[in-house]
């Protein structure tokens, strides 16, 4: 029964078929005895992924519970108690999909679900992010919200009932007093949207938040680095999401232009923009021309990079802390309190590279 639970939950699942049956010959025919697919669905798969796609199970078949008739006696004194309900537990059986009941149960492997584990650590790291900008009464209604959230197959999105989130609000401090109005209004002014399928339910899209993360982040890392400018000019440039001239960089940066051509020559430098030269169309002669400045493509490949380097100089730290600590000094208390601040920087740095590489 806790095993299933677990199923239930998606937190465990069966493995895919170890022997999935796949002809190659049947699967290259010609298309003419085959069924014609319409040409924008065709895509060539490898033989290693069409042998993967044969051996990946359905969401029905991934999460089917254990059936009860595996249960055996515990001696031999209860066949006779267990002979009578045998009867009905086979007759459940039969009720079962073919396909399923291919495989015996006593031989299925389980596996602990890798997805379903990444959605609830990006759902506590969206969660605990929006905390620190919220009010009171604002913050014990996302919390509601997440802690209603049903169990279902999207990874991308957290989905809450009303019911769910009303009774979980009125758990809260001062929560009781809240109108279903206002934390509707409240749910609409953090995003969370109802569904077009069922209006009493909440969605939330987890992936545009972590997006907005991860823009924080470099941003931060730019500040950083070369500034409040170069903050202010980086942002400008990934929110327009396009090439911005000079000229109009300075006018909405509101920057001197000397400020804003040292800057932007900092952050080419840097590799985290590119520039070009675009002809002036004001220009009756063609041959003036002005720079235009636009966010490179690589720049959170440029981000990640920074945060290796940082890890692996945060953990040779560590390790020499660690070595002075096993020589014995007198300075121990001390070198044992910088070791422990360099690995909760090693713990952020792991956050970080989850945010962009897991989520």
């Amino acid at each position: 029964m806790n095993f299933n639970k677990l199923v239930y939950a998606h937190y465990v699942e069966r493995c895919p078929k170890p022997e999935p049956f796949f002809d190659p010959l049947i699967d290259e025919q010609p298309t003419s005895t085959r069924k014609r697919a319409p040409r924008a669905v065709e895509t060539v798969l490898s033989l290693e992924q069409k042998v993967v796609r044969t051996a990946a199970l359905s969401d029905a078949e991934r999460f089917s519970e254990i059936p009860y008739s595996m249960e055996k006696p515990l001696n031999a004194n209860d066949d006779d108690h267990h002979a009578v309900a045998s009867g009905k537990r086979k007759h459940e059986a039969l009720e079962v999909d073919e396909e399923d009941s291919i495989i015996a149960e006593n031989e299925v492997l389980w596996r602990a679900n890798f997805e379903r584990f990444i959605f609830c650590l990006k759902k506590k790291f969206c969660a605990d992010r929006k905390k620190a900008k919220l009010k009171v009464g604002t913050l014990a209604i996302w919390e509601a919200f997440f802690e209603a959230n049903v169990t279902n197959n999207d990874n991308k999105t957290v989905t809450s009932p009303m019911n769910g989130i009303l009774e979980r609000v009125g758990q809260k401090e001062g929560g009781s007093s809240m109108t279903v109005d206002q934390i509707i209004s409240v749910l609409n002014d953090l995003e969370s949207i109802s569904t077009t399928r069922d209006p009493e339910q909440f969605t939330f899209d987890l992936n545009k938040l972590v997006e907005t993360c991860r823009n924080d982040e470099v941003e931060s890392l730019v500040k950083k680095k070369h500034g409040q400018e170069a903050y202010t000019i980086f942002r400008l440039l990934l929110k327009q999401g396009g090439p911005v001239e000079t000229d109009e960089i300075t006018d909405k940066t509101i920057l001197d232009k000397q400020i804003v051509h040292e800057t932007l020559y900092k952050l080419w430098k840097d590799e985290y923009i590119d520039s070009e030269r675009v002809p002036s169309a004001a220009s009756g002669t063609g041959n003036a021309q002005f720079f235009v400045w636009r966010v490179k493509n690589t720049y959170r490949e440029r981000y990640i990079d920074h945060l290796h380097h940082a890890a692996l100089n945060l953990r040779q730290m560590v390790n020499c802390m660690a070595e002075l600590l096993l020589e014995g000094t007198k300075d121990e208390t001390k070198l044992r309190n910088r070791k422990n601040i360099l690995i909760l920087a090693l713990t952020r740095h792991d956050e970080s590279l989850m945010l962009f590489h897991d989520f």
